[in-house]
């Protein structure tokens, strides 16, 4: 007869870290996501923090939630900012520890809300959580004639992978042909996905919600730096371009290149066009940065003429192998003219190339 040991378990468990841990008392059983395997859970709750707070910052805003819900509601009858009121989730906090909701509107003289959750992985429980938050609304707010209110949830999923949890509560129930009609089928959330838009669809609705969308649809640094430079160019109000400039800071200034997020400010700033692309004036920005650490050093003449050339050549090379780069991913030949300063006669040359 064979025994299994703790030793045993632990070696197997280093072995095999794909599979479940057994479980403490106390503890539930969880299978870690595809994203939690790639990049670790703590960095994933980290990012997502961040983001979360963009978009709350986002949704501060009556009008951006006006047209949010709008938009892609499409409610027979159209919701005016003044209309909103936004309501505190800390009730729903406390109520349930660990677990935040993230928006919570309410029409004015209505008892309607409006819950808004942001999600960046899948939650195979998210109508089990929507359906606690939905009770504790509807236990607050009740009126003297005790009817309870309307509660609208929307779930806002900006991951990459197909959102395969249930919408519905009857869908994760026990499946009977003979108590089937017995199911709770009142239940459900709206799921909004990113990947369900192209990016000019949400350039078209031209919001700071489907700003924010467009950034997180973005896989590539290349992406990013061409829809941030039309969002940039649509944007009109002074006020979304603090909001703007705050997410260009806090969410992609780690992601991307100082002096690229640095050029984006600046030209949401002055809201003209620059000369070079964001990515030339980066690169250009860096050698000039790079003489005067020489000049602080003392560098001869010579030396200092030949260190220059031989930067210009450097940054003519980057710039180069970024558009091929770009090329090979099947980018548009104006877009890629646009973020190298490259012409497109260049560029067909390097296609050649390739």
């Amino acid at each position: 007869m064979k025994f299994i040991t703790r030793q045993d378990y632990i070696k197997y468990r280093k072995e095999h870290p794909e599979v479940m841990m057994l479980a403490e008392e106390g503890e539930e059983y969880k299978i870690p996501t595809e994203e939690e395997k790639k990049y670790g859970q703590e960095k994933i709750q980290r990012v997502d923090k961040k983001h979360d707070k963009m978009l709350k910052v986002i949704f501060s805003k009556k009008r951006e939630v006006a047209q949010f819900l709008n938009q892609f509601l499409k409610l027979k009858e159209k919701i005016k900012e003044e209309e909103l009121l936004q309501c505190s989730t800390e009730f729903i906090t406390k109520q349930y520890e660990g677990k935040q909701a993230d928006i919570l509107y309410q029409l004015r003289d209505k008892p309607v809300y409006f819950l808004i959750e942001h999600q960046s992985t899948i939650d195979n429980d998210m109508i089990e959580r929507i359906g606690k938050y939905i009770i504790e609304i509807m236990r607050r707010a009740k009126n003297i004639d005790l009817l309870y209110p309307v509660v609208v949830p929307i779930v806002i999923y900006t991951g990459l992978q197909k959102w395969r949890a249930k919408t519905k509560f009857s869908q994760k129930q026990y499946d009977s042909k003979a108590y089937n009609k017995y199911k709770n089928t009142s239940l459900w959330y709206n799921l909004i996905t990113v990947q369900d838009y192209t990016f000019e669809e949400f350039l078209e609705k031209g919001t700071l919600f489907t700003s924010f969308m467009i950034m997180e649809k973005c896989q590539t640094k290349e992406e990013l730096i061409i829809y941030m430079n039309k969002i940039i160019e649509k944007m009109q109000r002074e006020d979304d371009k603090e909001v703007l400039t705050e997410i260009i800071k806090n969410i992609m200034a780690p992601q991307l290149e100082e002096e690229v997020a640095n050029t984006m400010l600046r030209k949401m700033k002055k809201k003209e066009e620059v000369s070079m692309s964001p990515l030339t004036k980066m690169l250009f920005d860096l050698e000039l940065k790079g003489e005067e650490r020489g000049e602080k050093r003392g560098e001869k003449r010579g030396e200092k003429k030949g260190r220059k050339l031989g930067m210009a050549e450097g940054i003519m090379k980057t710039i180069q192998e970024t558009a091929q780069k770009m090329l090979k991913k099947n980018m548009n030949l104006k877009d890629i003219e646009e973020i190298t300063g490259l012409t497109q006669e260049e560029i067909k040359k390097l296609q050649e190339c390739i």
